[in-house]
């Protein structure tokens, strides 16, 4: 084969996501440069690439065989251009960071604000909740998680042990029966995640406490649950790092907590280049500045 690293480049950014129009935003091209080039390679190749449907593109057979070769020549060119041109020296250009909503909204989001006015040419991009996004497949550059990663070409990091505490108002708290023991939470109300739109079930925290808890206020994201909770609509499980923030919430026993942790993931070729390497820098550091933050509950010495 003859066909040169664009042709590739093309076929790699609609096999990631199934669509002429998002490829061609992506490439900053026409939708139907995009369909050109994929035909032309298609004809190059003698065989059918992806499979045209009303809902998008779907790789045939033939181009999911193509896939780890071309993966493997992206590699190459990320690493050239940066060994040859300096551009993995440089602190420009955009960067993808995907987090869990309480982490990339409240942390994240004031974290990376100020390292990007260090580095004006720095385009960052967070995204919360971040389930549709793949590292393997290049749609995100940093990911961090709650469960560690097993499987892929993926290099994984521990950021930092985190917990969840039980927090009401006091309003809450005074209209309903005294709370001392975790058997005393039954018959309240709880503020929690809908269950089929959790994106990680180590997230579903209430089996933690005592079986059989149900929740009368569901919402997507944290942010949700903590602004329900803060209303006065039941108890929640929220993050001690974000409960810091709320000076009307109290503990509700405060012994009683629950430990998660943060893991952070990039592709190792991706690692390469300045501007990732600085953030995950950025990140880390400022985690591990803020693990008081994140393990202490507020108000109160860091619990052992």
């Amino acid at each position: 084969m003859s066909e040169n690293w664009d042709d590739l480049r093309f076929f790699l950014t609609l096999s990631r996501t199934a669509s002429f129009v998002s490829a061609a935003n992506h490439l900053k091209v026409t939708h139907s440069t995009v369909a050109r080039r994929i035909s032309a390679l298609e004809e190059a190749l003698q065989t059918q690439l992806f499979l045209r449907t009303e809902k998008g593109c779907r790789l045939t057979a033939a181009g999911e065989k193509l896939i780890p070769f071309a993966e493997q020549l992206e590699s190459t060119v990320i690493n050239l251009e940066g060994c040859v041109s300096g551009k993995d020296s440089q602190l420009s250009g955009a960067i993808r960071i995907g987090a869990p909503d309480g982490l990339g909204n409240t942390v994240l989001a004031s974290y990376l604000s100020a390292f990007q006015k260090r580095h004006p040419s720095l385009e960052i991009e967070l995204i919360a909740v971040p389930m549709y996004y793949s590292l393997a497949k290049r749609e995100i550059d940093i990911l961090i998680t709650i469960t560690k990663p097993t499987t892929g070409n993926i290099v994984a990091r521990k950021l930092s042990d985190y917990r969840f505490g039980l927090f009401a108002t006091a309003e809450y708290l005074a209209a309903r029966h005294e709370i001392n023991t975790v058997e005393d939470l039954r018959g309240h109300s709880f503020v929690g995640y809908i269950e089929d739109l959790l994106y990680d079930q180590r997230l579903n925290l209430t089996g933690e406490y005592v079986s059989g808890l149900k929740t009368t206020f569901r919402s997507s994201t944290l942010l949700g649950q903590l602004q329900a909770v803060a209303s006065g609509a039941g108890i929640g499980i929220i993050p001690y790092f974000i409960a810091a923030a709320e000076k009307n919430l109290i503990p509700v026993l405060p012994a009683n907590f629950v430990e998660r942790t943060f893991w952070l993931q990039v592709n190792p070729d991706t690692r390469q280049l300045a501007r990732v390497r600085a953030t995950i820098d950025f990140i880390i550091d400022r985690i591990s500045a803020d693990k008081k933050l994140l393990q202490s509950l507020p108000g109160s010495p860091h619990i052992e």
